[in-house]
């Protein structure tokens, strides 16, 4: 590996808090062409990162796609455009569960911060909060306040369990709809969790801590709880998709075309075991996963080897994780 290829892989590691910063290591790398990557609600802001990108004689390449993470980093169409880099702006650098590499092209992080009120609700409504031993996590667009809203809550007698980085994160405390280990790794030590963030998606996978949450939500201008969920629940009803299909033949395998939800080891661990049981396996694969997509196969039940929450809202088809197979070594198959 050449000296500039690793610089430039090392600082791909880490997190710009500004474009300026940004901008700043893209002309020292005297870069011609950048792409540019993010979320729905900031388009009108990405533009104005490439205005200031043409400013400083650097192409930019609108990358048209929503971008829902750092999962669905957006590198290899950079680099189809010409582009020497990548600029993600919206989300903190994602950490691949197998392993994998995430950086094709060097790809500098943007995480997006909400300028929103979080502390003013937090400071008004801090009272609903009845347990003393609280964990502190959120979303990235609100972990920038975390420091404050833990010395905020100690200062009115809570003790409060910072939370920690999960397997897929690189910011302490940091919930993704698909991990929310910073949660789950300190629920021994807590009673409840305070949540920085809005909407119900992220909540609900802390909750899954069997813990009660109290979502300070800036959009709606007060906290409110999420109830206590549990994993356990949701494994159980897997093993009985399981169970119910046991007998069918043909099985499919989803995984996805994305960086950060493609995990070839467990489509193939999948795979291998369900062949173990007499079963015709298909491997799937597309970029995003919609129910639709996998009608008229003639395949009643999936193994999501994709993002975990791809396939929650489905409603006609059935799907499980790889986890719930093993119920497969215990439950007797009728081989067709």
């Amino acid at each position: 590996m050449t000296d500039q290829k690793a610089e430039q892989e090392e600082r791909s590691q880490y997190n710009y808090e500004t474009f300026e910063e940004i901008m700043e290591e893209l002309k020292a790398q005297d870069y011609d062409k950048v792409g540019l990557q993010g979320p729905d609600g900031i388009k009108d802001e990405l533009i104005e990162f490439g205005s200031d990108l043409k400013e400083h004689g650097i192409e930019p390449v609108m990358i048209g796609a929503s971008s829902f993470g750092a999962c669905g980093i957006a590198n290899e169409k950079a680099e189809r455009m010409g582009a020497d880099a990548l600029v993600h702006v919206g989300h903190t650098r994602f950490l691949h569960p197998e392993g994998a590499e995430m950086n094709d092209v060097n790809v500098y992080y943007l995480p997006y911060r909400e300028d929103r009120d979080l502390m003013g609700v937090l400071e008004e409504d801090y009272n609903k909060i009845e347990e003393q031993t609280v964990g502190l996590v959120g979303v990235t667009q609100y972990m920038d306040r975390a420091d404050q809203a833990r010395e905020f809550l100690e200062s009115k007698g809570y003790n409060v369990v910072d939370g920690k980085k999960g397997l897929r994160t690189t910011e302490p405390g940091q919930v993704l709809g698909c991990d929310a280990g910073a949660a789950h790794n300190i629920s021994h030590k807590v009673d409840a969790f305070v949540f920085l963030g809005s909407g119900e998606f992220h909540p609900s996978q802390v909750s899954e801590a069997g813990k009660k949450v109290y979502v300070v939500d800036p959009y709606e201008r007060h906290i409110w709880i999420e109830p206590p969920n549990s994993l356990d629940d949701e494994m159980q009803a897997e093993y009985a998709r399981v169970i119910k299909h046991k007998d069918k033949k043909r099985w499919g395998v989803v995984t996805s075309s994305k960086k950060g939800q493609n995990y070839m080891r467990a489509a193939e661990i999948a795979k291998e075991k369900l062949e173990r049981h007499g079963k015709e396996v298909f491997l799937f694969v597309e970029d995003r996963i919609f129910e639709s997509d996998y009608k008229g196969y003639n395949i009643d039940i999936y193994v999501n080897c994709a993002c975990p929450r791809m396939t929650k809202d489905w409603q006609d088809l059935s799907f499980v994780s790889t986890r719930a197979l093993d119920v497969l070594d215990e439950v007797e198959i009728e081989h067709e």
